[in-house]
Parts: C-alpha cells; structure tokens; sequence
C-alpha cells in the first residue's frame, strides 16, 4: 500500500510540474505563437490562398504582413491556451473552436492590410462577411499543413484530479509508511522495503519520462502538440531532479534500514548470549 500511495504522489506531482503547469503553458504558448515556424505556415496558407486572387508579387506581400501581425499572432496563442484550459481546468468556461478563430483573425489581417493597398475584397468577389472569406481551410487541408489545435479537446479536468490525487496519496504514504515500520517485527527491515520501493518507483519514472518525451516528439502534429512538446521540455529538468533524488533518497533509506536491521539483530544475539 505504501509502494502503491507512493506511485500516485509521484505520478501526480509529476504531472504538475509538467504538461498541466499553466505559467509553462503560457510561456510555451507565445513562444509557439511568435516562432519562425508559425510564421512560416501562415505565409504559406496566407499565399496559396491570396495567390489566385491578388496575384503572386501581392500576396507573397500579403503573407508577409499577416505572418508577423501581432493580433494573428495574439490570436494564435489565446486559442493554444484555450485547448489547454479546456484540458487541464475543471470549468474552463465556454469553449471556443480555436482553428476558427485564426483563421478568422488570418483573414481580416489579409483583407486589412490589402484594402490598405488599394485592392476592393468585394470587386474580387470576396464576401468579408462570411467566417473563412479566404477558403482558409480548404487551402490547409489540400496542402497538408497542420491545424492549430486538435478538433474538439476534451475537457478533462486533469489539474483537480492531479491536485486531490497529491493530497490523498501524500497522507496515505506516510500512514502506510509508519503502519509498515512499526508493525514489522524487524522494524529494520520495514525501512529497508520502503526504500526499495522508492529506488522501484522512481527508477521507473525515470524511464517513463524518457519514453514519455520520445513519444511526444512523434505526435506535435498541430501547434498545440508543439506546444506541449515545448512545455514538456521546459519541464523535463525538474522532473528528472524529482525522481533521481527519489533514486538516491530510496537507496540512502535502503542502507539505512539495512544498517538498523543489522544493528537490531546483533543486539537481540547479544541478549540471547
């Protein structure tokens, strides 16, 4: 029981220092927003859309202004929070399609900056007051280019269940600790399977963090696995000190229990001599 309240206490602090951190999430999610490589894949849906329309010279300029517009830009990274709320938090109000809403924003950037530079939307026979004025979605999809975030995210609650989780396997680790060393008949060696079962569990999750990471780098399909991934290696540092001081805390209570189970049982000979 101990081993087993010890787990969930890892697993879910582990969880929050990582993917469910929103300071991480936020930090990840302007990071992703402004990268080259967002801006890259705007100008790209930008052109190919505007292309057939405007012209090659314009909408190469189109693509530039819009890739590095800072309400897309803001838009983007709003919309990555939002899938991760819609995750992480218990409530996290009232969801919005964050695919939708950069698209949106994408279009009325393009549609500002060419009407600027004397070009009519409507002479082109673009309806401005339709929701992808652009044909926005149909020039990703045909091109292959990533989503912003995944079609409905679910709302799983995760950081809740990660908090209680903690709470409750804090208080049952150190109830079944004392319970296992007290009612042993060898409190010596009580200590020394606690420390094992800490070296287990944590060796454990020092392999799954690695696996975890490799795993995460083969599925940042759309921005906002990029932006887990970005998280996720933000985190990886910390994480790894957790369970490798649970590697060496585990083993220093093993020797320790080793040393009280021998010193107990060369007192009992003593007595018995």
């Amino acid at each position: 029981m101990f081993a087993i309240a010890l787990g969930a206490l890892v697993s879910s602090q582990l969880a929050l220092m990582s993917v469910l951190d929103s300071t991480r999430a936020e930090r990840a999610a302007d990071q992703i927003a402004t990268s080259r490589f967002t801006a890259d894949l705007i100008a790209q849906t930008v052109e190919r859309a505007t292309a057939p329309i405007v012209g090659t010279e314009l909408a190469s300029q189109l693509a530039a202004a819009t890739s590095t517009d800072p309400q897309v830009t803001s838009v983007v990274s709003s919309s990555l929070m939002g899938a991760h709320r819609q995750v992480v938090d218990p409530d996290p109000g009232a969801a919005t399609d964050g695919n939708v809403a950069v698209r949106a924003a994408i279009a009325q950037s393009v549609i500002d900056t060419a009407t600027a530079a004397g070009f009519d939307p409507a002479a082109a026979g673009i309806d401005v007051t339709t929701a992808d004025p652009l044909g926005l979605e149909g020039v990703g999809d045909a091109a292959g280019l990533p989503t912003v975030v995944p079609t409905d995210p679910p709302n799983l609650g995760l950081q809740r269940v990660a908090e209680t989780t903690r709470i409750v396997a804090a208080l049952a680790m150190f109830v079944f600790g004392f319970v296992a060393v007290t009612a042993h008949p060898r409190p010596g060696r009580g200590v020394l399977w606690l420390g094992v079962a800490a070296v287990v569990i944590s060796g454990a999750w020092l392999v799954g963090l690695i696996v975890t990471g490799w795993i995460i780098d083969l599925v940042a399909e759309t921005l906002f696995g990029e932006m887990l991934q970005t998280v996720w290696e933000d985190a990886v540092p910390s994480m790894l000190l957790l369970v490798g001081a649970g590697v060496v805390l585990g083993a220093a209570v093993a020797v320790a229990g080793t040393a009280a189970d021998g010193w107990s049982r060369n007192r009992d000979q003593r007595r018995i001599s």
